[in-house]
């Protein structure tokens, strides 16, 4: 096994190397699909189109529509059984397998896996692990790997590549905003890239029934006693009455982010299998993908979520004592720190 854990020492010549010696490729990430996942499957599978690779870029879920702006978007697809097998998978943004949704053991789909991301929590799966939690977004590494390949990044790779960061980032307001990601987001707009345009398409456009998701859903927004913890839910009454989709409800957390006070904000999404969601994100100080990884999950230390057992009453009951003592554990040593 290959681990290599700080973009300063990844070997990417090493995978450009694997990847110059086979032929046949399946790029996959998780599902729940963000702009990361979607923009680093599409640069990635480009890039391997280009070296003429065979290349299956597989969700297995819905993309949401607002990516399918994104070029070649279309050729996004669920794993078919019978028809899909590759030499090689090469897995973006996807902290462990059951995230990727295949329901199979990918031995048996593909001879070698490739396991390219950011989150610190990531269960180390693959046969060459290259995982780096200073990254902004998988893109960020996907861009390294191309300048690798000596691949030229043409406006559809660097749309792609540009996607994904300004998505993790938010738009560059987000902690995990380096230099690093600012500087390859500079050379996407020297190549062609809109901001404004691909701003627009990520960030601004909302359907009627996402405005109207949204009244229903901060309708159940409630405060902590402290005033640290804002929290909400999304139920799938709510979804029916309204008529909308679950990707309707992208960045509603926020609302409860943004609160003056609120140190970390909690978005409670109901399931049809009775499993409710959880999405986390907090501001300065807490780390939330430690008390996510308590419950099974993960993520990183500003955005991080996990799965819990139904129904939303009981998983609530039960998730939010326990990230109300974390919060004041964590405000306790955060003030140690700071004296």
């Amino acid at each position: 096994m290959i681990t290599e854990m700080s973009i300063r020492k990844m070997d990417f010549p090493r995978l450009a190397d694997v990847i110059f010696k086979h032929n046949s490729f399946i790029v996959t990430s998780h599902i729940m699909p963000d702009g990361d996942a979607v923009g680093s499957i599409l640069a990635l599978t480009t890039v391997l189109e280009k070296l003429g690779k065979y290349v299956m870029p597989i969700i297995n879920d819905v993309v949401p529509a607002k990516f399918n702006f994104l070029p070649h978007s279309e050729k996004i697809r669920s794993y078919i059984p019978e028809k899909d097998r590759a030499e090689v998978m090469i897995c973006l943004d996807s902290g462990d397998v059951e995230r990727l949704d295949f329901k199979k053991d990918l031995r048996s789909i593909c001879k070698l896996i490739i396991n390219l991301d950011h989150h610190k929590s990531n269960s180390l799966y693959g046969d060459i692990n290259i995982i780096d939690d200073k990254s902004s977004a998988v893109g960020e590494m996907v861009y390294y790997l191309v300048k690798t390949l000596n691949v030229p990044i043409d406006i559809d790779i660097a749309t792609c590549i540009y996607t994904a960061i300004i998505t993790d980032t938010g738009s560059i307001k987000y902690s995990n905003t380096t230099p690093s990601c600012l500087k390859i987001l500079s050379e996407m707009v020297e190549i062609g890239v809109r901001p404004d345009f691909i701003s627009r398409e990520i960030f601004e456009k909302k359907s009627y029934a996402s405005i109207l998701l949204l009244k229903e859903v901060l309708g159940t927004l409630k405060l902590s006693e402290c005033g640290k913890i804002a929290y909400m839910e999304l139920t799938k009454d709510m979804l029916k009455k309204v008529g909308a989709k679950e990707e309707d409800a992208d960045g509603f957390i926020n609302f409860a982010r943004e609160i003056e006070s609120v140190e970390v904000a909690v978005l409670f999404r109901e399931q049809d299998n009775s499993k409710v969601k959880v999405g986390l994100r907090s501001n300065v100080w807490v780390d939330v993908s430690k008390i996510a990884e308590e419950f099974g999950g993960g993520g990183h230390a500003r955005a991080a979520g996990c799965t819990l057992e139904g129904p939303l009453e009981k998983a609530k009951s039960i998730f939010l004592p326990a990230l109300k003592e974390y919060v004041k554990t964590s405000k306790r040593d955060h003030g140690e720190r700071s004296n």
